[in-house]
């Protein structure tokens, strides 16, 4: 009987596909809804013919490990410094952050022709421990009022030849660089959708980064292609204060700004330059009318998509 206590560590690889060795002294990640999938296999099926019905033996091909999480959105404690969660996002479709001495950390997009980060990972479900490396993936963000922030992650691995699965005991795990986070509310966060502050239920966010696992002679990696962020809000309809339905009907492009936090080194921002509306749905909620609105982040020559900063 195996007991379900997750635990999970991650690190940059140095060399694409090679173990970098977490450790829980020094990579642990603080999770929730943690969720894996250890093997994951396509199939070779010869379909043989003979004197008999029936299925014939096939054989695994490809294998791989799919894991997925959620981490809380906070601050590293320190304007300047990295939160732990952007190493994540590195292998997630974002570059390494760019980093301001006191002041903040960024992170945008990768780029064509710049090589993606990857992780190695190890989690452990009670005393199974298991392994992955040259792993990437995608993620989404929720900020809902009343809740912290949080970003869900979703990840694609190699599974290494050397023991890539045991029965040990995981240890203690130093969790001290995930500091806590604070709820979104009107006193932490400030939301503007083309310049205009709405009463916000809820924002969504996912980066839409198409990742899979190529298999070739001589070749075998996780590829990670290209990205479409797409989102929705959940906003009190502003009425004549601000008309997102001709944004809508225009197809027009507007910014949209957040910041969470007020305190120095736990502070996030999201900005998109170029978010475009692309529906609305109406509901109602304590009798009052809630717009639903889908949108996309677009880019443009020397324009970002999307920036995301801890300071």
């Amino acid at each position: 009987m195996v007991d379900m206590i997750k635990v999970l560590a991650a690190k940059k690889e140095a060399i694409y596909g090679t173990d970098s060795a977490p450790t829980l002294a020094a990579n642990a990640i603080l999770t929730r809804n943690f969720r894996s999938k250890p093997v994951e296999t396509d199939r070779i099926d010869r379909n043989l013919d003979g004197r008999s019905y029936g299925a014939t033996p096939g054989a695994p091909s490809n294998e791989r490990q799919t894991i997925s999480y959620e981490v809380e959105l906070a601050g590293s404690g320190a304007a300047g410094t990295a939160a732990p969660w952007m190493e994540l996002l590195e292998a997630c479709g974002l570059a390494a952050p760019v980093l301001t001495a006191t002041v903040k950390a960024e992170q945008k997009p990768g780029t064509p022709g710049v090589t993606p980060g990857a992780l190695t990972q190890y989690h452990w479900i009670g005393d199974q421990q298991r392994k992955m490396v040259g792993s990437r993936g995608s993620f989404s963000i929720d900020i809902t009022a009343g809740s912290y922030p949080f970003a869900a992650l979703n990840f694609i691995g190699m599974i290494p030849a050397a023991s890539p699965f045991g029965t040990s005991a995981p240890g203690a795990s130093t969790l001290t660089r995930w500091k806590d986070p604070v709820e979104a509310n009107s006193q932490n966060t400030a939301i503007l959708l083309d310049g205009f502050a709405c009463g916000v239920r809820s924002f969504s966010l996912d980066m839409g980064v198409q990742n899979g696992l190529r298999s070739l002679i001589g070749a075998k990696y996780v590829n990670r292609g290209n990205h479409s962020i797409s989102g929705r809000m959940v906003v009190e309809a502003p009425g004549a204060a601000k008309d997102y339905i001709a944004s809508l009907r225009s197809g027009g492009l507007v910014p949209l700004s957040i910041i969470h936090g007020t305190a120095a080194g736990n502070i996030v921002e999201i900005t998109a330059p170029r978010l475009q509306i692309t529906d609305c749905n109406e509901s109602d909620e304590d009798g009052k009318l809630m717009w639903e609105l889908a949108y996309s982040s677009t880019i443009q020559a020397g324009q970002d998509d999307l920036t995301i900063i801890s300071r």
